[in-house]
């Protein structure tokens, strides 16, 4: 009998889509149940967001092959809510690259830069396409306990000196998913001073940057000064704008990392479909004063959702 890949028979079902396939049976058997798992917004994405996409889908130029980088006026309104929203430069031709989703780049990055048997440093807990990519690349997760402790942040120190020299990223991600840890530009500093003296590309999962509470609000890796030397950032709509469905995301930062996902990419996959560009640029370029206005702490009580 014909059998698939040892890295697909080794892989573990993907852990939100059990969990998704238990919801599905015991809503089956009539239960109400009430999801705690996958991250995944229960409100309205942006009308105006919305209004940018339905009119995109109806202009028949829309309906080609896009762009493989993504639109340039795409990269470009990343590059401005960067500006906008962290105070981060970033030239949109040589180090913003759109995606499919973040996750779609997670799991693609490995490929860019994992050779069999090397290590990639994953925080445990953690999002599990860190793991998974890893391993479809044929590469080794290296798991780095996140303790209270240590205000659940990985101790670098106690990564030994070998294991750091096989390594080749290093996954982080503040405010974290599923610790909901934050932490400010401190220990940024200290993963990329890490990442320049070992050689390791620093990875930074930002998904959840707007989702903050009591005045906080979460830095960008990037605004560390040389960080672009050696790290990217990884971010999308999904969570700030309510669009996990809409599968839009960007990876930024260090332009060498840049190219070599999209080079990964354009030999895999046709880029974005263009309306959805459209709604993303829509999102991006909007008025910021929605994101505060959906979080219940910036609302008198009382206020419906």
């Amino acid at each position: 009998m014909i059998q698939p890949a040892r890295r697909i028979q080794d892989l573990p079902p993907y852990l939100f889509a059990e969990v998704d396939r238990r919801i599905a049976e015991k809503r089956a058997a009539g239960f109400d149940v009430i999801s705690l798992g996958i991250g995944d917004p229960d409100l309205p994405s942006p009308a105006h967001v919305v209004e940018a996409a339905q009119d995109a889908v109806a202009e028949a130029r829309h309906h080609r092959y896009p762009d493989y980088y993504g639109l340039p006026e795409l990269r470009a309104a990343i590059a401005r809510w960067y500006e906008d929203r962290f105070g981060v430069q970033l030239d949109p031709t040589t180090e913003v690259v759109s995606l499919i989703g973040s996750k779609e780049g997670i799991a693609h990055l490995p490929v860019a830069y994992v050779d069999p048997g090397d290590l990639v440093l994953v925080p445990d807990p953690g999002y599990p396409v860190y793991s998974i990519g890893t391993l479809l690349a044929n590469g080794v997760p290296y798991l780095m306990p996140l303790k209270a402790e240590n205000a659940f942040l990985p101790d670098l120190d106690a990564i030994p000196a070998d294991v750091a020299q096989r390594a080749r990223l290093i996954w982080v991600n503040y405010p974290n998913n599923p610790a909901g840890a934050v932490d400010g530009l401190d220990f940024f500093e200290r993963v990329v001073d890490f990442g320049r003296r070992h050689d390791i590309l620093v990875c930074h999962d930002n998904a959840y940057s707007d989702v903050a509470y009591d005045g906080y609000k979460a830095p960008s890796l990037l605004e560390v000064p040389g960080a672009k030397d050696v790290a990217v950032e990884f971010l999308s709509p999904s969570k700030t704008y309510n669009m996990t469905g809409w599968r839009v995301g960007m990876m930024v930062g260090n332009p060498t990392a840049v190219e070599a996902l999209g080079r990964v990419k354009t030999n895999v996959d046709s880029g974005i479909f263009e309306a959805l560009q459209i709604a993303a640029m829509a999102a991006l370029d909007g008025d910021p004063a929605w994101i505060a206005d959906r979080t219940p702490a910036s609302r008198p009580a009382g206020t419906p959702l």
